[in-house]
């Protein structure tokens, strides 16, 4: 035992020296953030009342009270804005959430946020906080596209950006329509009951099979054979990493077993994904030795082609352990992203939709002219020519206004010395040592670009700029703009516009929000009275994954059209 002892001595010696770092530095970085909020404070910037040792989380907690439970961070954020001058808020303030984030300057008007993305350096940097809340989803510390910064970020996104050229999207189509029958017919058979069910995991199962096949060129079987072992080790991740939706509930994210568990289900999911990068490895050569060009490539084939494209690489060549962990990360990172977001827009439209007979009525005509009047051939109309939903403007503009209302994330960008922002009065917001984060939620609803930003009215997409409803450029800012925009939003928009064809004519919906939460007593009216507002789920989603009805329309196209 004393032989040991020397080398306990010294381990905890290397201990206790990692501990004094780590808490130096996070004392430093600290008082950096506190300081900068301290000095754009006494000149005169706007933020809430800022505390030197809690920055603005007192804040933050004031206004999470004065929503309804579980509402999603984008309104705390919209309501501390609010809570500053009573009314409508600044169009931008300063927010300081250290240690849960970097200091941020909180932009809420897209006259602002265009300033910010037409700058060189600010347009394509991301803070390095983002790698932090991406570990759990993608792995290797965070490190994935949405994260990665200068040449890495162009490395990677020129491996992958390929696979989403027009013409391999619309070969993908056929894949994503196949899907949508399946869903179909599993909403049929909910027709028949007309029992309440949600929409929302069935959403999520359906986009789960079509990124299984988009991503990994994988069948995973979830909405007929139930969670497929990669699906599900994914979905397990998402739950360990959202899990949570208050700030108590975050300390928990702390606590031992749950590190430890998120770690080792972290290590069988990439097992799981080697063992797919392994097959399409196999399936490449095979087809390589038989001179076979598939119309479509998935993002894994994409990323394995230009991999064996390289000067001086061979077929047979193994993988390098370095490229592997970066595409197990970047392929985690896909899926996650390519599923979420996209299964909450279909949700979100399906509310707003039979919320508003007239939309409804007027995207069933459009899909009569287009599809013509028989419902059963639109699906393989839309597999053998992919190019016909650029034909639906009115459909498109029916998912732009529900992607307005109902936004699925914000956007970060960091901030330097030379960008120094100004709102339309000529107020300055210097942006050096910040995040700039722009609410997609409060510049939707920014009633200088949006008349009546409370309605749902798919014509401010479809009016010329002389109309009222005609939006300020730059107001919608779903996708972003800039070097660092969504690369996935021309598939994102096809998906959507196939489902939201394939069932508009067939189903009707009717939301059962009344009769799920019977009984509740909840306050609303800081959600904009709004039963299903956004809740945290990864991306925002619908409160309580949508419950409804469904049933078979019995709706017959008109036969003068």
């Amino acid at each position: 035992m004393e032989s040991l002892w020397p080398l306990l001595n010294a381990l905890g010696g290397v201990l206790l020296i990692i501990a004094v770092v780590r808490v130096l530095a996070f004392v430093s970085e600290l008082w950096r953030c506190r300081s900068l909020m301290k000095k754009l404070q006494k000149m005169g910037k706007p933020m809430p009342p800022h505390s030197t040792l809690l920055g603005h989380l007192l804040a933050a907690k004031t206004a999470s009270e004065q929503l309804p439970p579980g509402a999603h961070s984008t309104y705390i954020l919209h309501q501390l804005a609010k809570n500053l001058d009573g009314k409508n808020g600044p169009p931008a303030y300063y927010f300081d959430s250290y240690p849960v984030s970097t200091p941020m300057l909180m932009v809420r008007d897209p006259y602002i946020a265009n300033q910010a993305m037409n700058h060189p350096w600010t347009s394509a940097e991301k803070p390095t906080s983002l790698t932090e809340w991406f570990a759990p989803i993608s792995g290797k510390g965070g490190i994935n596209l949405f994260t990665q910064n200068g040449q890495e970020w162009k490395r990677d996104h020129n491996l992958f950006l390929p696979f989403f050229n027009n013409s391999n999207l619309d070969a993908a189509m056929p894949m994503v329509i196949e899907q949508m029958l399946v869903f179909r017919e599993i909403l049929r058979k909910r027709a028949q009951t007309s029992k309440l069910f949600r929409l929302e995991p069935l959403a999520l199962s359906l986009m789960n099979d079509i990124i299984g096949r988009v991503v990994f060129n994988a069948e995973l079987g979830n909405q007929t054979s139930g969670s497929h072992p990669l699906s599900e080790t994914m979905l397990r991740q998402l739950r360990l990493k959202f899990g949570v939706n208050n700030v108590m509930d975050n300390i928990g994210q702390l606590n031992p077993f749950r590190v430890f568990s998120m770690w080792n289900n972290s290590r069988i999911l990439n097992r799981h994904i080697r063992a797919q990068v392994a097959r399409r490895v196999d399936a490449f050569r095979e087809a390589k030795l038989r001179h076979e060009q598939s119309a479509f490539n998935s993002i894994l084939d994409q990323a394995l082609e230009n991999y064996y494209s390289q000067p001086g690489r061979k077929q047979s060549d193994p993988l390098d352990g370095e490229f592997m962990d970066i595409l197990c990360a970047q392929l985690r990172m896909f899926f996650f992203a390519g599923y979420d977001s996209t299964a909450s827009t279909m949700v979100s439209c399906c509310y707003l939709i039979w919320k508003h007979p007239e939309v409804l009525a007027k995207l069933r005509a459009e899909h009569d002219q287009i599809f013509g009047r028989n419902i059963a051939a639109c699906p393989d109309m839309i597999a053998e020519n992919p190019s016909i939903l650029n034909s639906l403007p009115y459909t498109l503009a029916v998912i732009k206004e529900t992607l307005r209302l109902f936004p699925p994330a914000n956007c970060i960008r960091m901030g330097c010395k030379d960008l120094v922002l100004r709102d339309r009065n000529g107020v300055e917001y210097p942006t050096e040592g910040c995040a700039v984060q722009t609410s997609h939620l409060s510049v939707h609803r920014h009633t200088q670009c949006w008349p009546r930003p409370l309605e749902f009215l798919p014509e401010r997409f479809l009016v010329g700029p002389d109309h009222e409803l005609y939006p300020e450029k730059g107001a919608w800012r779903i996708f972003e703009y800039g070097v660092r925009n969504c690369t996935g939003q021309a598939f994102v928009l096809k998906e959507v516009k196939a489902f939201l064809s394939i069932v508009c004519r067939e189903f009707d919906f009717q939301e059962c929000y009344d009769e799920a939460y019977a009984g509740e007593k909840i306050d609303l009216t800081n959600v904009d009275n709004e039963k299903a507002y956004l809740v945290e789920h990864g991306a925002a989603h619908p409160r309580g994954e949508l419950p409804c009805r469904a049933s078979l329309s019995g709706y017959v196209p008109d036969k003068a059209r």
